[in-house]
């Protein structure tokens, strides 16, 4: 597994919501991804233990494409 360190950012920037949100989201796939680094075997238990995280893990996700990022071709220029 990879670690980045990576440092915060200023909370000034423009994307800095979305990058504290994109790193919730990066927590919980991690923790999942620990959980299942200890299993030798697939079973129902651990499927639903990553399950609890990651279906709204996924929802939060869609949720900050569809909400969150503009589409700046709607944007218009006023200069």
């Amino acid at each position: 597994m990879n670690n980045l360190n990576i440092s915060q950012p200023d909370p000034g920037w423009d994307y800095y919501e979305i990058w504290q949100s994109l790193h919730a989201i990066k927590n919980k796939i991690d923790a999942r991804i620990k959980l299942i680094t200890g299993e030798d075997l697939a079973d129902n238990t651990t499927d639903e233990k990553l399950k609890e995280i990651l279906e709204p893990a996924l929802e939060q996700l869609k949720s900050l494409i569809e909400n969150e990022l503009t589409d700046y071709s709607d944007v218009k220029d006023y200069e």
